[in-house]
C-alpha cells in the first residue's frame, strides 16, 4: 500500500507527491523553464498554505484562478517558441513579481484564519440533516428568477443598482446551500446537476459568458469536503480541467462574432436578441469551427487568459518614463468607493481603461466603446510603490479579506452552512489576477456590507423556515 502524507486534514497519497517532485524537475528543461518552475512551485504553495477540507473553498480557488493568468503568459511565450521578455522586457520580472504576491497573499490570509475552529464532519452532516432541501430548492429557483430579473432591470452604473446587483448574487448562496446538503446527504445529486447545467446553459446567453460562475462555484463546493487526495484522482482533475479548457477554448473561438450578434452592431456589453435567437447563433458558429480557427483561437485563449502583459508594460514605462504614484492610485481606488453618488453627484463615472492606456502606453477603446481593460491590481501596486513596496497594498487587501471571513465565519446565528456559502459568495469576486484595484475592492466592499445586514436580519428568518 502506498505511504499517504497529511497536509493540515487532508491527505495526500505517496504516488501524488513523487508525482509533484518530478514535474517540478521536468518543467525546469522546458523553454523559459525557470519560470515554469517557479510558477509550478507557487502553486504548490498556494495549496499548502490554503487548502484545509470543512473549510470555505473560495480562498484556494481564487488564488489558484489568479496563477492561472500567471502560468499562462509563460505558456503562450512558450507556445509561441520566443522568450519570456519578447514582448516586454520586464515580463520575466512581472511574472516572478506575481508568484511572490501571491504567495504573500496566501500566507497572510492562512496565517489570519489559522485560529478558527475547524468544525468536525459530523457537525456537518448534523446541520445538513435539518435542513429541507426542498424549500433550499425553491428559495434557489426564486431567487434566480426574480432576482436575476431584477438585476438585469437596473443600470450598473449608480450605488443603488450596485446594491441591487449585489442582492442578485443571493441566489449562489441557496445554490452552495443545496449543494453542500446534496453532497453532505449523498442524495438529490442528480437535481445538483442539472443546477448545474441550467446555469451555464444560462450563462452563455450573457454578454460576459457568465457560464464560468457555476463551473467555479461549484469547484469551491467540492474543495470543502475532500479529504483524500489520490493520484487517479488527481487524473481525473487533469482530463476534466482538459475538458472544461477545450471548452474555454471553444468559447474562444466564437465570442468575437458571437457577442456581435448579441449586441445588434451597438458595439454596448447589452444583448438586443432573444434567448432562442441567441442559442441558435451560438450552435451555428460551433458547427463552423474548424482547425484553422482553432489554431487561430489558441493565441487569443493564452493572451486573453493571461494577464502579465499589462504589468510587464507598466513594468516598462515606470520609472523610466513615467515616476512612481507614492500612493496616489490606490488612494485613488479607496477614495473612489467611499465617495457615494448620492453625497458626490459630480463623481465622475470610472473607465478602467483610461488608467491602463496611461501606465502601458496602449490605446485600447474605454467604456463608452462598450470596452473595458485592467491594469490589474498588481500592477496598481507596483505603479504606486516599485517592486518591494507593491506588496504592501496586497498585505493591506489580503487582511481586509481576512476580516471578511472572520466576520462571517463568527456568526453564530447561523448554520456552518450558511455562515461558509455567505463567506464563498463575499470573496468570489478576488478570483480575478486581471481586476482593476477600485473595482476589486469596490466589490469586496459592497458584497460585505450588504451580505453582512443580510445575515444580521434576514437570513436567521429564513434558516428557521428552511429547518425541518
Amino acid at each position: 500500500m502506498a505511504t499517504a502524507v497529511s497536509k493540515g486534514n487532508i491527505r495526500l497519497s505517496g504516488p501524488l507527491l513523487i508525482t509533484a517532485i518530478v514535474s517540478c524537475v521536468a518543467v525546469a528543461f522546458f523553454s523559459n523553464g525557470i519560470y515554469l518552475l517557479c510558477c509550478l512551485l507557487t502553486f504548490y504553495l498556494i495549496l499548502f498554505l490554503t487548502w484545509e477540507s470543512n473549510r470555505p473553498g473560495v480562498i484556494t480557488l481564487t488564488l489558484i484562478t489568479q496563477w492561472m493568468q500567471v502560468v499562462a503568459f509563460v505558456i503562450w511565450m512558450d507556445v509561441s517558441n520566443v522568450d519570456i521578455n519578447y514582448l516586454s522586457k520586464h515580463a520575466g520580472t512581472a511574472v516572478l513579481s506575481s508568484c511572490i504576491g501571491l504567495i504573500v497573499i496566501a500566507l497572510v490570509i492562512s496565517r489570519g484564519i489559522r485560529n478558527l475552529p475547524i468544525y468536525p464532519t459530523d457537525e456537518f452532516h448534523r446541520q445538513a440533516k435539518m435542513i429541507n432541501e426542498k424549500k433550499i430548492l425553491i428559495l434557489y429557483l426564486l431567487s434566480t428568477f426574480f432576482l436575476d430579473s431584477l438585476g438585469l432591470a437596473v443600470s450598473a452604473g449608480g450605488g443603488f443598482a450596485q446594491i441591487i446587483m449585489t442582492i442578485s448574487s443571493v441566489k449562489w448562496i441557496f445554490f452552495l446551500m443545496y449543494g453542500y446538503v446534496a453532497w453532505i446527504n449523498n442524495k438529490n445529486r442528480l437535481i445538483l446537476l442539472v443546477l448545474i447545467l441550467f446555469e451555464f446553459g444560462t450563462g452563455l446567453y450573457s454578454y460576459f459568458s457568465t457560464f464560468k460562475d457555476v463551473i467555479l462555484i461549484t469547484i469551491i463546493l467540492a474543495l470543502t469536503f475532500i479529504r483524500n487526495v489520490s493520484f487517479k484522482q488527481v487524473v481525473y482533475s487533469v482530463v476534466v480541467a482538459f475538458l472544461l479548457g477545450f471548452i474555454l477554448l471553444t468559447w474562444t473561438a466564437v465570442k468575437g462574432d458571437y457577442r456581435k450578434y448579441l449586441n445588434q452592431g451597438t458595439n454596448q456589453q447589452v444583448v438586443e436578441v432573444s434567448r432562442s435567437e441567441a442559442f441558435s447563433k451560438i450552435g451555428q458558429e460551433i458547427s463552423d469551427l474548424n482547425w484553422q480557427k482553432y489554431q487561430l483561437a489558441i493565441t487569443a485563449f493564452f493572451y486573453r487568459l493571461q494577464y502579465i502583459y499589462h504589468m510587464s508594460l507598466a513594468m516598462d514605462r515606470v520609472p523610466e518614463f513615467m515616476p512612481y504614484e507614492n500612493g496616489k492610485v490606490w488612494w485613488g481606488n479607496i477614495s473612489y468607493v467611499f465617495m457615494p453618488r448620492l453625497f458626490f453627484p459630480d463623481k465622475p463615472t470610472f473607465d478602467a481603461t483610461i488608467k491602463t492606456n496611461k501606465y502601458t502606453g496602449l490605446h485600447f477603446s474605454g467604456f463608452k466603446k462598450g470596452a473595458s481593460f485592467s491594469l490589474g491590481y498588481f500592477a496598481d501596486g507596483y505603479v504606486d510603490f516599485g517592486y518591494v513596496g507593491m506588496y504592501i497594498p496586497l498585505c493591506l487587501l489580503s487582511l481586509f479579506i481576512v476580516f471578511i471571513y472572520r466576520t462571517f465565519y463568527k456568526l453564530k446565528r447561523l448554520s456552518i452552512l450558511v455562515r461558509f456559502a455567505a463567506i464563498n459568495v463575499c470573496l468570489y469576486p478576488f478570483f480575478a489576477f486581471e481586476a482593476d484595484g477600485l473595482f476589486l475592492f469596490g466589490r469586496l466592499v459592497i458584497l460585505f456590507l450588504v451580505f453582512w445586514v443580510l445575515c444580521k436580519t434576514i437570513f436567521p428568518s429564513i434558516q428557521r423556515w428552511l429547518y425541518k
